[in-house]
């Protein structure tokens, strides 16, 4: 066999070989990716689903160790979403497309954006990706502690609540243990944790005040900004590097 010979040969294997390739990259339909990132995570394959959207960024620069970390943050999003999606056809328009879903108890297919990155169809948008590429791998991170935040402001608003109710009918504070146990504040502050934070109640010796903290039970990790809050009702925070806040902290403004 000559050397001309077997060069036709190769190349044409090479050619046959990358369009096989494409067809089945082609055959990837926005359908069949919505539904294979859905299952995933179902499946708590969490990286290789996110792979499969504009999140991937976020995911491929983590170690093992972090993976794990924030696993339990993987499980709780796997968990909101429903076990079966019904799809209800796509729009595909040059590099960008939508799929409609159905999901439970919605009247309508609710809809979910792709865009195509090196020739594959991925979830998400350019603007979402754009804010993805801007926090790296500390996405998911960052984003724990913007929801942990949040959520705090919600808790200290249950225990100013509570607190409001037990003054108006004792004419007096009284202490975080009492509120959960007259159901004025959430069992789940029992053990003064939730949402990545640590919660402390002080009542004063005359009990006609009281000051809430709330810190970072990880800072940086479950959150960057401590609490405080009193009587007053105003809730305020600042980032004290894991230290309490004071009643000198600015007001707290939510995203």
């Amino acid at each position: 066999m000559t050397k001309r010979i077997v060069i036709v040969i190769i190349t044409h294997a090479w050619l046959l070989s990358a369009l096989a390739f494409t067809q089945k990259t082609s055959a990837i339909t926005p359908t069949l990716v919505v539904r294979q990132f859905y299952e995933l995570l179902h499946q708590k394959r969490y990286a290789e689903g996110f792979r499969l959207s504009v999140y991937r960024t976020a995911i491929e620069g983590l170690t093992a160790d972090e993976m794990q970390e924030l696993e339990p943050d993987f499980e709780r999003l796997a968990a909101s979403l429903p076990p079966h999606i019904e799809t209800r056809g796509e729009q595909v328009s040059g590099d960008t497309a939508t799929v409609f879903i159905k999901l439970p108890n919605e009247a309508q297919a609710q809809p979910v954006a792709l865009m195509k990155l090196e020739g594959q169809w991925i979830i998400g948008d350019r603007e979402t990706q754009r804010v993805i590429k801007r926090h790296g791998r500390n996405y998911f991170f960052n984003e724990r502690i913007r929801i942990s935040e949040n959520e705090v402001k919600e808790w200290l608003q249950e225990i100013l609540g509570g607190e409001l109710i037990y003054q108006k009918a004792k004419q007096s504070y009284t202490s975080l243990e009492e509120l959960i146990k007259l159901g004025g504040v959430s069992q789940q502050l029992t053990s003064g944790q939730a949402s990545g934070y640590r919660f402390a109640l002080q009542v004063s010796a005359d009990r006609k005040s009281f000051v809430v903290t709330a810190i970072p039970a990880q800072y940086g990790r479950t959150g960057k900004l401590s609490f405080y809050a009193d009587q007053t009702n105003l809730i305020r925070a600042e980032d004290h590097g894991g230290k309490p806040a004071t009643s000198s902290s600015p007001a707290y403004e939510s995203e």
